[in-house]
């Protein structure tokens, strides 16, 4: 299986009034609606819900990249296990090994409660995913995501009386991959020497492992930097980069080592930053803000950042919903014939799990650096 995070609205963050201003009558709405459409019992009455920003993190297994509801066999859990403790709404969830539902510890499963749709005040539907923490047999809805584009911080929904729909049986949602980025000041390798990212424009080539590629789009997001998004801090060295580098939890790093060719068929593998961590030269930097970069090229390609091999933005099927509204349109804007979710990985990519197979690195000999890549196409020559 592998390991998956989504990001969520606590429920607490979430401000729900009537749409005249008053308070609903119910204290707890978006939980209550585990037990059928809450949202249409404060009728004759719309609903409007404000969210801020959805910066609580919730990290499980997953067999299929699809979060859906009730992933039981009989009392056994058989997907969507919790894998990372997290805290929410002031309650701590601790994941369990076990996977038979009545027995203690119990396990500790996500499930996607219910989904209802939204609407912003031109009229452009929402659909929110109402998601639930199990712990054994006692289900809780947490918080909320959305399935598709999620809404900007302070944006205003309204449940719509007789007109939004509400489901809460069997429905599913696509798993939103997180957007790789580097942060501001992450120096990129160009055929003129390395740039910091924020320099770069749209046409600058940029150092690949098989030569150069032109920049496509340019990304920037500013979000807040002391959880989830906490950037990961690869000391000097640590991976045979030249600087200490910055990238968000889920950016790749490109390794090369005769380790995985052993265990997983090819030498050169993907492994996401979070899965580096050590504690002491590798790990998470919280910042009140973290600002991001995301780098685009015409495919899934690797750079140099800092002298290692990273990857560029990916955009898979489906990755386009972890960017935010105004990116999503932006790139449709620049590139309206291009297949932008139609990009492949360009080697395989680890679990957790997997990755720990190849631990400890031996101080960046693992790593495939711009150095390495340079003298490899000298010798080619």
């Amino acid at each position: 299986m592998a390991e998956q995070t989504i990001h969520i609205f606590a429920k607490s963050g979430v401000t729900i009034t009537r749409a005249n201003g008053a308070p609903p009558f119910q204290a707890d709405v978006i939980g209550n609606a585990l037990n059928g459409d809450a949202f249409s019992w404060e009728n004759p009455s719309n609903l409007s819900l404000t969210f801020g920003t959805p910066s609580t993190a919730i990290t499980f297994d997953d067999a299929d990249g699809v979060l859906t509801d009730d992933p039981f066999s009989g009392s056994n859990v058989i997907d969507q296990r919790l894998t990372q403790p997290v805290t929410v709404n002031g309650v701590t969830y601790t994941p369990s090994a076990e996977t038979v539902r009545w027995k203690n510890p119990s396990p500790v499963n996500v499930e996607n409660e219910y989904e209802v749709t939204l609407y912003d005040a031109a009229g452009t539907a929402y659909r929110m995913v109402g998601v639930s923490i199990t712990q054994g047999y006692t289900t809780t809805v947490v918080g909320v995501m959305f399935d598709g584009p999620t809404p900007p911080p302070g944006t205003t929904l309204y449940y719509k009386q007789g007109i939004s729909s509400y489901s809460g049986t069997g429905q599913s949602v696509v798993i939103p991959p997180a957007v790789t980025c580097f942060l501001a000041g992450t120096l990129i390798e160009t055929p003129t020497g390395p740039r910091a990212i924020e320099h770069l424009n749209i046409g600058d080539a940029v150092i690949t492992p098989e030569g150069s590629a032109p920049v496509r789009w340019i990304g920037h997001s500013r979000v807040d930097g002391r959880e989830a998004l906490a950037p990961i801090r690869i000391a000097t060295g640590a991976l045979g980069n030249s600087r200490p580098l910055y990238v968000s939890p889920n950016h790749r790093i490109l390794l090369r080592t005769a380790k995985a060719e052993l265990y997983f068929g090819s030498s050169d593998i993907l492994v996401a930053a979070k899965f580096l961590i050590n504690g002491t030269t590798i790990r998470p930097q919280p910042m009140r803000y973290a600002a991001y970069m995301h780098l685009l090229l015409d495919k899934h390609q690797m750079v140099f950042s800092e002298g290692i091999a990273t990857e560029s933005l990916f955009t898979g099927a489906n990755a386009m919903q972890a960017l935010d509204t105004a990116a999503q349109a932006e790139l449709q804007a620049i590139f309206p014939k291009l297949a932008l979710t139609q990009q492949r990985l360009r080697h395989r990519s680890l679990t957790r799990t997997e990755a720990q197979v190849l631990l400890p690195l031996r101080n960046g000999r693992d790593t495939l650096r711009w150095t390495e890549s340079r003298n490899s196409h000298r010798r080619a020559a």
